[in-house]
């Protein structure tokens, strides 16, 4: 069964991100590499609300944002890193992610195939 999810969020919604919302949202690994750009944190969002979308399931109490870590390859490819919980909910189906961004915006697209 093929799932897809997409997103968009305004950058700008994370310009002035307080430091709580984004321990709550955000994986120390995402966090460490953000440079504190607020296009970055609009696009990991973007990309795990995507995620949860394609699963069909929003966030709920095992699926947190903070389950869902996004990556990149040694190509420059994001990727998503997941949890037990949710690994097991897909089973070995494979998830494909596209991140783009904007000046104004950031948009991602989840296949669960």
């Amino acid at each position: 069964m093929l799932s897809t999810g997409i997103d968009i969020v305004k950058n700008s919604r994370f310009d002035n991100i307080s430091d709580r919302l984004r321990d709550h949202l955000f994986t120390d690994y995402e966090i460490e590499n953000s440079n504190g750009k607020s296009e970055y944190y609009a696009s990991r969002f973007a990309s795990k609300e995507a995620f949860v979308k394609a699963l069909g399931t929003g966030f709920i109490k095992n699926i947190t944002p903070k389950c869902i870590e996004v990556r990149k390859n040694s190509n420059n490819q994001p990727y998503l890193v997941l949890t037990k919980d949710i690994l097991d909910m897909i089973g070995s189906r494979e998830v494909s992610l596209s991140i783009s961004h904007e000046k104004e915006y950031s948009v991602a697209m989840v296949v669960i195939s």
